[in-house]
């Protein structure tokens, strides 16, 4: 598949007109839109409907853009990378985190690795979880930061890690909710709105260990991803659902807006346990500058 057709699509989405696009690539329109028509003929997939000169993306091509557009992103990171490794393979770490949980623990490190006097070159990516490890164990990334919790253990044998971060994932519940000023949240309620949970990028591993972690005799709740950490903080302020969070670095991540207060769920503590793991192949080259940074 041609990579500039992609990048083409990426920019007519962007720019809402072939003509727009056209102009910001100086080239023609017609170019353009023979190439799109291409891209459409090679999918076989129907990217834009096409009215009196206008187009609209359509939703399959709003899918495809997303995808897209992740990918590209990952793909000039890699290159990048590449390029670094080329000039010298010690003088960059590759690392990924799952959100901006995770994001300021390992903010928090870096700089006081630069205050030490590293010389290293970081570079860093937000992926969702199992994007992560996918990327550890393929030498993409050099290590990752991910967030641990259920009944599930996702880290083979191939991997090393070391738990830098542990606390209990709470409940974030809007002060317009009457159950808000209990000490915990009642198991029971879960049932009474959706339940929001913050990935990066389409992922079941949040969702799946926090069914996991629930009693068996739980069921009929709804849980749905959000891909917007401020959105989420707006949708459960409203009392428009309860969202999960990682106690103990929800204040230093989100601006705190005072409407909503974070419960411990109704339950044994131990199920809703996590910790923030940095992994990373146990044959790695680059583990002494791990381990120093961690």
């Amino acid at each position: 598949m041609d990579l500039d057709r992609l990048r083409l699509f990426e920019t007519v989405v962007e720019m809402g007109s072939f003509q727009k696009a056209a102009e910001k690539r100086y080239i023609f329109q017609r170019a353009v839109s023979q190439s799109m028509k291409k891209l459409e003929n090679e999918l076989n997939l129907q990217l834009f409907m096409r009215e009196n000169n206008k187009i609209f993306v359509t939703e399959v091509g709003q899918q495809f853009y997303l995808k897209i557009k992740d990918m590209l992103h990952n793909f000039d990171i890699n290159v990048r990378s590449l390029q670094n490794h080329k000039i010298n393979p010690f003088c960059e770490l590759k690392i990924g985190y799952f959100s901006p949980f995770e994001g300021n623990l390992l903010m928090k490190k870096l700089i006081k690795a630069k205050e030490d006097g590293s010389n290293i070159k970081y570079t860093v990516v937000e992926e969702s979880i199992e994007h992560l490890i996918s990327d550890v164990k393929l030498k993409i990334l050099d290590c990752a930061l991910i967030l641990e919790y259920g009944n599930h253990n996702k880290i083979n044998s191939s991997l090393e890690s070391k738990v830098i971060y542990k606390n209990q994932m709470v409940m974030g519940v809007s002060k317009l909710n009457k159950n808000s000023k209990l000490a915990t949240f009642p198991i029971k309620e879960l049932s009474q709105k959706p339940i929001l949970y913050y990935s990066p990028e389409e992922s079941h591993y949040l969702k799946k260990e926090f069914i996991s972690s629930l009693p068996s005799t739980i069921d009929h709740i709804h849980l749905a991803r959000m891909s917007a950490l401020e959105q989420m903080q707006m949708i459960v302020s409203l009392n428009q659902a309860i969202a999960y969070y990682p106690n103990g670095l929800i204040q230093e991540t989100v601006i705190d807006n005072g409407l909503i207060n974070y419960l411990p769920l109704d339950i044994n503590n131990n199920s809703q346990q996590y910790s923030i793991t940095c992994i990373y192949l146990k044959n790695n080259s680059k583990r002494k500058e791990i381990k120093n940074l961690l």
